[in-house]
């Protein structure tokens, strides 16, 4: 499989293996510890423990190798006149070891969005439980270009985006000529494409952005 800058999509059966395929790409750069985050996770990088769950009567194959070429400028010895080279990256696993040399992964932002962005905010506990005490936070400087990107996808006029807070949980309010609510009535896909924006905003330039199922709520 090829990945083509700066987008591609995978389609395939149900069982084929894309979203192993989305994992995979995630696993295959690290980002800085301080670097961009999802507000849920406790890091800012992937691993394989990330998207591979087993239960204990699942049989686990007990050797791995994993294989992947990277385009990097910066790869030692390089003789190609640009500097930028390509160069292979494989991941080994041993029967009942642990995943070899994580840290000589090219360091990219990478970002994973689930099929958890599609809940809404009505349907998810922690919202509903911190649905009194969201309080505003400081401006990031990306709402009006995701107002403006989501008025376009939906041909609808926002007066004003931002996003509320509490603890590392966040609610999208907006405001319309009808008036102003929230992530709790606004419907699945429009909540969404409020949080891919964000995060595509967010992540800054050159990050790795991965979303399985893309077209729900779309």
């Amino acid at each position: 499989i090829t990945f083509e800058y700066p987008i591609t999509a995978i389609a395939g059966r149900n069982g084929a293996g894309k979203s192993t395929v989305l994992a995979l790409a995630c696993c295959a750069f690290p980002s800085d510890e301080q670097g961009f985050k999802l507000p849920k996770r406790k890091n800012s990088y992937y691993t394989f423990s990330d998207f591979f769950v087993q239960n204990t009567e699942e049989i686990t194959h007990q050797e791995l190798s994993i294989r992947y070429s990277i385009a990097h400028d910066n790869w030692r010895r390089t003789s190609v006149p640009t500097g930028v080279a390509v160069a292979d990256q494989v991941r080994r696993k041993k029967a009942n070891g642990k995943w070899n040399d994580y840290d000589t992964r090219v360091k990219r932002t990478v970002i994973f969005l689930g099929i958890e962005r599609i809940v809404p905010h009505s349907e998810r506990s922690q919202s509903r439980s911190y649905s009194k005490v969201f309080k505003q936070r400081k401006p990031k400087g990306w709402e009006d270009k995701v107002r403006e990107a989501v008025g376009y996808v939906l041909n609808k006029e926002y007066l004003d985006f931002r996003y509320l807070e509490h603890s590392k949980y966040t609610l999208p309010i907006v405001k319309t000529k009808d008036g102003i609510y929230s992530g709790f009535n606004m419907g699945a896909g429009e909540n969404a494409l409020f949080e891919i924006f964000s995060t595509v905003y967010s992540a800054g330039e050159g990050a790795l952005l991965v979303m399985d199922e893309i077209e729900l709520g779309l």
